[in-house]
C-alpha cells in the first residue's frame, strides 16, 4: 500500500465509481476505522469453515484452494453487510496489534524490495540486532530476488503483498484476488523454497471474500496499528516519520513503513533514528509471526475458538 512501480498509493483518490457496485467503504482516521486506507466492505459469507494452522495460529477458512470460489457464485452481494474490525479480530481473521505482547514491537514494510532502500534499511536493523517483516510485492521480487534472500538470510519475515500491488477492492472478482496472492506465493517459494504465511492487502482494503481466499491460500491478514501509519509513502519528512513513531510507541504495535517510496529517503533516515530511541527505551524488535506467538490470554486479539496454544 503505498508507491509502488510508479504507481501511487493514493486509497482515499477511489472513484465514483467504486461506489456505484455497492461496495461499503470506510476511512480510517476515527478509532472504528483502520487508518491509511479505505476499506471495502464485507462479500458474501459462504459456508463450510475449515480450519488451518498457519504460524502456529488455527485459522478459520471458508474456502479451499482445491476448490475455488467461482466469480460467478460471488456476485459482489449488494446486499452484503459491513464487517468490522471486532468482527475480524473476535475470529482471529485479521490482526492489527497485538497489545499483550510485552515490550516488542513489530516493524513492517510494504511495497519492496528496492535495490537501495531495502538494502539500507536492511544495514539499519543489522546494527541493532532488530528483526522485521517484509511485506513484497511478487514483481519486484523477481526483478530483486538476492533482496528476498537476504531478507530470509538474516532473519526477517517475508510477507505476500499481491503480485501486482492492485487494490483488493470488493467489486474484484475472487479468482482475482486468488490469482494475486497465489502468483507472489509462487514468486517467494521459487526463491527462498517456503512461501509466506501472512498477507497484506495493499491499501488496507479488506472484505470477506479477501479475507477467505488469504486464508486459503495459507495466509493470515495482517494490517498495522491505527496509530502507526507513517504515510511515509507520501515523503512527510524525516522527522514526522520519526515522531510518528516514537510519540506513539506502545508494545505490541505493528508499524507501517514502505520501502520503496519513488524519490525519498526518508524511511532509511528514519529508521536511523527511531531504532536506537525505542531500543533505548527497551524495546525489542521481533516479526509479525514472532509477535504473534507472544500474544497472550488477556490479548485484544482473540484466538479463533478450537485454536491450539503453542
Amino acid at each position: 500500500m503505498s508507491k509502488n512501480s510508479g504507481s501511487v498509493k493514493a486509497p482515499l483518490r477511489r472513484t465514483a465509481a467504486a461506489c456505484a457496485v455497492c461496495v461499503f467503504f470506510t476511512l480510517a482516521p476515527a478509532p472504528a476505522l483502520a487508518s491509511g486506507g479505505l476499506h471495502a466492505s464485507s462479500g458474501p459469507t459462504v459456508s463450510a469453515p475449515r480450519a488451518e494452522d498457519v504460524n502456529g495460529l488455527r485459522l478459520r477458512s471458508t474456502a479451499s484452494p482445491a476448490s475455488p470460489i467461482s466469480a460467478e457464485k460471488d456476485p459482489h452481494a449488494a446486499a452484503a453487510k459491513p464487517r468490522d474490525r471486532d468482527y475480524y479480530e473476535q475470529r482471529g481473521e485479521i490482526v492489527w496489534e497485538v497489545p499483550s505482547a510485552g515490550k516488542v514491537i513489530a516493524l513492517t514494510f510494504d511495497d519492496g524490495p528496492d535495490p537501495v532502500q531495502t538494502a539500507q534499511i536492511l544495514d539499519e536493523l543489522k546494527k541493532y540486532g532488530a528483526k522485521a517483516t517484509f511485506f513484497v510485492v511478487g514483481k519486484r521480487a523477481e526483478r530483486f530476488p538476492e533482496l528476498i534472500k537476504r531478507e530470509a538470510a538474516e532473519g526477517h519475515e517475508i510477507g505476500n503483498h499481491t503480485y501486482s500491488h492492485p487494490f483488493l477492492t470488493n467489486n474484484r472478482s475472487t479468482e482475482s484476488i486468488r490469482s494475486e496472492i497465489a502468483a507472489t506465493q509462487k514468486v517467494i517459494k521459487s526463491i527462498n523454497g517456503t512461501a509466506p504465511v501472512l498477507f497484506r492487502p495493499p491499501g488496507g482494503y479488506y472484505h470477506e471474500r479477501l479475507v477467505h481466499v488469504s486464508l486459503a491460500e495459507g495466509c493470515l491478514p495482517i494490517l498495522w496499528s491505527w496509530h502507526q501509519d507513517t504515510e511515509d509513502w507520501k515523503a512527510p519528512g524525516v522527522n514526522r516519520v520519526v515522531n510518528k513513531v516514537l510519540n506513539n510507541a506502545r508494545e505490541g504495535d505493528i508499524v507501517l513503513f514502505h520501502d520503496h517510496v519513488l524519490g525519498s529517503m526518508n524511511t532509511v533516515d528514519a529508521i536511523r533514528k527511531i531504532l536506537p530511541e525505542l531500543s533505548k527505551r527497551g524495546y525489542h524488535f521481533v516479526t509479525v509471526s514472532e509477535l504473534l506467538k507472544l500474544r497472550g490470554s488477556t490479548s485484544g486479539v482473540s484466538k479463533p475458538s478450537g485454536s491450539k496454544t503453542k
